[in-house]
């Protein structure tokens, strides 16, 4: 594996690491705000964004172990 192939599979490592990380709270957050949502009637707003989240996620899950793969070919 050339330099350039390894430090783009390094790039999208930390990427989707980053991705994965962020989702993960933004996942939490919004399990949080759902509650708290029901009394100013936003919750079907917050339950699009969670699974947008969760669509995100197993994106970066897929990059991720995509890039794992690479770097340590």
């Amino acid at each position: 594996m050339d330099d350039q192939t390894r430090k783009s599979a390094s790039e999208r490592y930390e990427a989707a690491r980053a991705i994965d990380d962020g989702c993960g709270r933004a996942m939490e957050a919004c399990v949080d705000m759902i509650d708290a949502a029901v009394a100013i009637d936003a919750r079907n707003e917050l339950h699009a964004i969670r699974d947008a989240l969760l669509r995100l996620h197993a994106l970066a899950t897929g990059v991720f172990e995509d890039a794992s793969r690479m770097r340590q070919n």
